[in-house]
Protein backbone atom coordinates (compact mmCIF):
# COMPACT_ATOMS: atom_id res chain seq x y z
CA UNK A 1 0.00 0.00 0.00
CA UNK A 2 1.41 3.38 -1.04
CA UNK A 3 1.76 5.92 1.77
CA UNK A 4 0.07 9.27 1.33
CA UNK A 5 2.35 12.16 0.48
CA UNK A 6 2.90 14.37 3.49
CA UNK A 7 1.63 17.91 3.00
CA UNK A 8 4.40 20.53 3.15
CA UNK A 9 4.37 23.22 5.82
CA UNK A 10 2.57 26.18 4.31
CA UNK A 11 5.26 28.72 5.21
CA UNK A 12 7.75 26.72 3.13
CA UNK A 13 5.64 27.25 0.00
CA UNK A 14 6.23 31.04 0.13
CA UNK A 15 2.72 31.88 -1.05
CA UNK A 16 2.39 34.77 -3.49
CA UNK A 17 -1.26 35.72 -3.98
CA UNK A 18 -1.91 36.92 -7.53
CA UNK A 19 -5.41 38.36 -6.97
CA UNK A 20 -6.11 40.73 -4.06
CA UNK A 21 -8.43 43.76 -4.09
CA UNK A 22 -8.03 46.77 -1.82
CA UNK A 23 -9.96 50.02 -1.53
CA UNK A 24 -13.65 50.82 -1.20
CA UNK A 25 -16.15 48.01 -1.77
CA UNK A 26 -19.92 48.01 -1.55
CA UNK A 27 -21.59 45.12 0.20
CA UNK A 28 -25.28 44.85 1.00
CA UNK A 29 -25.63 48.56 0.39
CA UNK A 30 -22.88 49.45 2.86
CA UNK A 31 -19.45 50.83 2.01
CA UNK A 32 -16.45 48.87 3.25
CA UNK A 33 -12.88 50.07 2.85
CA UNK A 34 -10.22 47.37 2.66
CA UNK A 35 -6.97 48.91 3.88
CA UNK A 36 -3.45 47.56 3.37
CA UNK A 37 -3.23 46.69 7.06
CA UNK A 38 -6.40 44.60 6.69
CA UNK A 39 -4.83 42.67 3.82
CA UNK A 40 -1.55 42.16 5.67
CA UNK A 41 -3.38 40.85 8.74
CA UNK A 42 -5.18 38.26 6.60
CA UNK A 43 -1.94 37.35 4.87
CA UNK A 44 -0.28 36.81 8.25
CA UNK A 45 -3.15 34.59 9.37
CA UNK A 46 -2.72 32.29 6.37
CA UNK A 47 1.08 32.49 5.95
CA UNK A 48 0.81 34.35 2.63
CA UNK A 49 4.22 35.92 2.05
CA UNK A 50 3.42 38.39 -0.76
CA UNK A 51 0.49 39.60 -2.83
CA UNK A 52 -0.32 41.46 -6.00
CA UNK A 53 -2.81 44.21 -5.09
CA UNK A 54 -5.05 46.34 -7.28
CA UNK A 55 -7.42 49.12 -6.27
CA UNK A 56 -11.13 48.43 -6.61
CA UNK A 57 -11.81 51.94 -7.88
CA UNK A 58 -9.48 51.27 -10.79
CA UNK A 59 -11.64 48.28 -11.72
CA UNK A 60 -14.97 50.00 -11.28
CA UNK A 61 -14.59 53.67 -12.15
CA UNK A 62 -13.18 55.63 -15.08
CA UNK A 63 -10.70 57.16 -15.34
CA UNK A 64 -8.88 54.08 -14.10
CA UNK A 65 -5.78 56.19 -13.57
CA UNK A 66 -7.17 57.51 -10.28
CA UNK A 67 -7.33 54.07 -8.68
CA UNK A 68 -4.01 53.12 -10.28
CA UNK A 69 -2.31 56.11 -8.67
CA UNK A 70 -3.87 55.21 -5.32
CA UNK A 71 -2.49 51.66 -5.41
CA UNK A 72 1.01 53.13 -5.57
CA UNK A 73 0.37 54.78 -2.20
CA UNK A 74 -1.08 51.56 -0.78
CA UNK A 75 1.98 49.49 -1.70
CA UNK A 76 4.57 52.18 -0.99
CA UNK A 77 7.16 51.06 1.53
CA UNK A 78 5.93 47.46 1.64
CA UNK A 79 8.07 44.57 0.45
CA UNK A 80 5.02 42.26 0.59
CA UNK A 81 2.41 44.20 -1.40
CA UNK A 82 3.11 44.68 -5.10
CA UNK A 83 1.01 47.19 -7.08
CA UNK A 84 -0.96 46.18 -10.16
CA UNK A 85 -2.41 48.65 -12.64
CA UNK A 86 -5.84 48.02 -14.10
CA UNK A 87 -5.87 48.67 -17.84
CA UNK A 88 -8.20 48.75 -20.81
CA UNK A 89 -7.46 49.68 -24.45
CA UNK A 90 -7.31 53.35 -25.48
CA UNK A 91 -10.60 54.36 -27.11
CA UNK A 92 -8.76 55.64 -30.20
CA UNK A 93 -6.31 53.40 -32.09
CA UNK A 94 -2.97 54.76 -30.99
CA UNK A 95 0.11 52.55 -30.54
CA UNK A 96 2.06 55.52 -29.18
CA UNK A 97 -0.52 56.14 -26.42
CA UNK A 98 -0.42 52.47 -25.47
CA UNK A 99 3.37 52.48 -25.29
CA UNK A 100 3.33 55.67 -23.21
CA UNK A 101 0.92 54.07 -20.72
CA UNK A 102 3.11 51.00 -20.34
CA UNK A 103 6.25 53.12 -19.98
CA UNK A 104 4.50 55.12 -17.25
CA UNK A 105 3.63 51.88 -15.47
CA UNK A 106 7.19 50.66 -15.56
CA UNK A 107 8.48 54.06 -14.49
CA UNK A 108 6.38 53.73 -11.32
CA UNK A 109 7.76 50.27 -10.63
CA UNK A 110 4.55 48.44 -11.62
CA UNK A 111 5.37 45.11 -13.29
CA UNK A 112 1.97 43.44 -13.56
CA UNK A 113 -1.20 44.58 -15.36
CA UNK A 114 -4.83 43.59 -14.82
CA UNK A 115 -6.74 43.67 -18.10
CA UNK A 116 -10.48 44.37 -17.95
CA UNK A 117 -11.71 41.90 -20.54
CA UNK A 118 -15.11 41.60 -18.91
CA UNK A 119 -15.65 45.24 -19.85
CA UNK A 120 -13.65 45.51 -23.09
CA UNK A 121 -14.12 42.12 -24.82
CA UNK A 122 -11.06 40.21 -26.09
CA UNK A 123 -11.21 41.45 -29.68
CA UNK A 124 -7.91 41.74 -31.52
CA UNK A 125 -8.61 45.09 -33.15
CA UNK A 126 -9.54 46.50 -29.74
CA UNK A 127 -6.62 45.20 -27.67
CA UNK A 128 -3.72 44.78 -30.10
CA UNK A 129 -2.06 48.18 -29.51
CA UNK A 130 -1.97 47.74 -25.75
CA UNK A 131 -1.01 44.06 -25.85
CA UNK A 132 1.84 44.81 -28.23
CA UNK A 133 3.20 47.43 -25.83
CA UNK A 134 2.87 45.03 -22.88
CA UNK A 135 4.44 42.19 -24.86
CA UNK A 136 7.48 44.31 -25.69
CA UNK A 137 8.31 44.34 -21.97
CA UNK A 138 6.93 40.85 -21.20
CA UNK A 139 4.65 42.26 -18.52
CA UNK A 140 2.50 39.54 -16.91
CA UNK A 141 -1.21 40.21 -17.50
CA UNK A 142 -4.03 39.07 -15.22
CA UNK A 143 -7.17 38.67 -17.33
CA UNK A 144 -10.23 39.98 -15.46
CA UNK A 145 -13.47 38.68 -17.00
CA UNK A 146 -15.76 39.94 -14.23
CA UNK A 147 -18.75 41.88 -15.50
CA UNK A 148 -18.43 45.31 -13.88
CA UNK A 149 -20.32 48.52 -14.38
CA UNK A 150 -18.51 51.87 -14.15
CA UNK A 151 -21.52 53.34 -12.35
CA UNK A 152 -22.58 50.30 -10.38
CA UNK A 153 -21.62 48.83 -6.99
CA UNK A 154 -18.31 47.09 -6.49
CA UNK A 155 -18.45 43.43 -7.48
CA UNK A 156 -16.24 40.42 -7.08
CA UNK A 157 -13.23 39.80 -9.31
CA UNK A 158 -14.81 36.45 -10.18
CA UNK A 159 -15.59 36.15 -13.87
CA UNK A 160 -16.42 33.30 -16.21
CA UNK A 161 -15.42 33.72 -19.88
CA UNK A 162 -17.93 31.96 -22.11
CA UNK A 163 -17.13 29.95 -25.23
CA UNK A 164 -17.17 33.06 -27.43
CA UNK A 165 -14.71 34.88 -25.14
CA UNK A 166 -12.42 31.84 -25.01
CA UNK A 167 -12.44 31.67 -28.81
CA UNK A 168 -11.59 35.37 -29.11
CA UNK A 169 -8.90 34.99 -26.45
CA UNK A 170 -7.23 32.33 -28.61
CA UNK A 171 -6.58 34.91 -31.33
CA UNK A 172 -5.07 37.34 -28.81
CA UNK A 173 -2.77 34.71 -27.36
CA UNK A 174 -1.56 33.59 -30.78
CA UNK A 175 -1.03 37.19 -31.90
CA UNK A 176 1.09 37.97 -28.82
CA UNK A 177 3.02 34.77 -28.00
CA UNK A 178 5.60 36.61 -25.86
CA UNK A 179 2.97 38.01 -23.50
CA UNK A 180 2.26 35.93 -20.36
CA UNK A 181 -1.49 35.92 -19.62
CA UNK A 182 -3.27 34.43 -16.61
CA UNK A 183 -6.99 33.72 -16.36
CA UNK A 184 -7.51 35.46 -13.02
CA UNK A 185 -10.31 34.37 -10.69
CA UNK A 186 -12.02 32.59 -13.58
CA UNK A 187 -14.39 30.24 -11.79
CA UNK A 188 -17.94 29.02 -11.88
CA UNK A 189 -20.12 26.67 -9.89
CA UNK A 190 -20.38 24.20 -12.78
CA UNK A 191 -16.82 24.63 -13.99
CA UNK A 192 -15.28 26.62 -16.80
CA UNK A 193 -16.38 26.86 -20.40
CA UNK A 194 -15.56 23.61 -22.22
CA UNK A 195 -12.99 25.13 -24.65
CA UNK A 196 -10.85 26.55 -21.83
CA UNK A 197 -8.61 23.54 -21.18
CA UNK A 198 -8.21 22.76 -24.90
CA UNK A 199 -7.16 26.39 -25.37
CA UNK A 200 -4.57 26.08 -22.60
CA UNK A 201 -3.17 23.06 -24.45
CA UNK A 202 -2.83 25.03 -27.68
CA UNK A 203 -1.40 28.35 -26.47
CA UNK A 204 1.58 28.08 -24.08
CA UNK A 205 1.44 31.74 -22.98
CA UNK A 206 -1.98 31.31 -21.35
CA UNK A 207 -2.15 30.26 -17.69
CA UNK A 208 -4.83 29.75 -15.04
CA UNK A 209 -4.98 30.35 -11.28
CA UNK A 210 -6.15 27.94 -8.60
CA UNK A 211 -9.51 29.66 -8.12
CA UNK A 212 -10.54 27.92 -11.37
CA UNK A 213 -12.51 25.15 -9.62
CA UNK A 214 -10.69 22.66 -7.37
CA UNK A 215 -10.20 19.81 -9.85
CA UNK A 216 -9.73 22.04 -12.90
CA UNK A 217 -6.48 23.68 -11.82
CA UNK A 218 -5.14 20.33 -10.64
CA UNK A 219 -5.83 18.86 -14.05
CA UNK A 220 -3.97 21.76 -15.66
CA UNK A 221 -1.05 21.33 -13.26
CA UNK A 222 -0.70 17.57 -13.74
CA UNK A 223 -1.39 17.40 -17.49
CA UNK A 224 0.13 20.67 -18.75
CA UNK A 225 2.68 21.28 -16.00
CA UNK A 226 2.76 23.24 -12.73
CA UNK A 227 4.32 26.23 -14.53
CA UNK A 228 0.90 26.91 -16.06
CA UNK A 229 -0.86 27.43 -12.69
CA UNK A 230 -0.74 30.37 -10.24
CA UNK A 231 -1.81 30.72 -6.63
CA UNK A 232 -4.65 33.19 -5.99
CA UNK A 233 -7.38 33.73 -3.43
CA UNK A 234 -9.62 36.51 -4.75
CA UNK A 235 -9.59 38.11 -1.30
CA UNK A 236 -11.43 39.87 0.24
CA UNK A 237 -14.35 38.41 -1.72
CA UNK A 238 -13.36 34.83 -0.78
CA UNK A 239 -11.77 33.18 2.24
CA UNK A 240 -8.08 32.55 1.47
CA UNK A 241 -8.13 29.46 3.68
CA UNK A 242 -10.06 27.53 1.03
CA UNK A 243 -7.37 28.00 -1.59
CA UNK A 244 -4.43 27.64 0.78
CA UNK A 245 -5.74 24.24 1.83
CA UNK A 246 -6.53 23.21 -1.74
CA UNK A 247 -2.94 23.60 -2.85
CA UNK A 248 -1.28 22.50 0.40
CA UNK A 249 -3.14 19.17 0.49
CA UNK A 250 -3.24 18.40 -3.26
CA UNK A 251 -1.85 14.85 -2.92
CA UNK A 252 -1.24 14.36 -6.66
CA UNK A 253 1.15 17.34 -6.85
CA UNK A 254 4.63 17.12 -5.33
CA UNK A 255 6.21 19.77 -3.13
CA UNK A 256 8.46 21.17 -5.85
CA UNK A 257 5.45 21.71 -8.12
CA UNK A 258 3.51 23.29 -5.27
CA UNK A 259 6.32 25.77 -4.68
CA UNK A 260 6.17 26.75 -8.35
CA UNK A 261 2.40 27.19 -8.26
CA UNK A 262 2.38 29.00 -4.93
CA UNK A 263 4.87 31.68 -5.89
CA UNK A 264 7.77 30.52 -8.01
CA UNK A 265 5.92 30.97 -11.30
CA UNK A 266 4.85 34.52 -10.53
CA UNK A 267 8.25 35.56 -9.21
CA UNK A 268 9.87 34.16 -12.37
CA UNK A 269 7.54 36.15 -14.67
CA UNK A 270 8.10 39.36 -12.74
CA UNK A 271 11.87 38.83 -12.88
CA UNK A 272 11.63 38.51 -16.69
CA UNK A 273 9.98 41.94 -17.14
CA UNK A 274 12.31 44.09 -19.22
Amino acid sequence: MKAATKAPHIAGLELFDSCVTVGRLVRAGMGVCILPEDVLAIMDRYDIAEALVHDNEARMVRPRSRGNRRILEVAAGSDRLHPVWVLEPPESPDPAAARALVEEMLGEGVKVARLMMGVAPPLGWLWDDLLAALEEHRLPCMLDFAATSPSGPAGSTQGLPDAWAVDALRDLCLAHPGLPMVLSHASGGLGLSHPTLPLLRRVPNLHVDITAVVDYWRKAATELGPHRVFFATGMPFYDPGIFVSNVQYAHEINTEAKRAICGGNLRRLIACVR
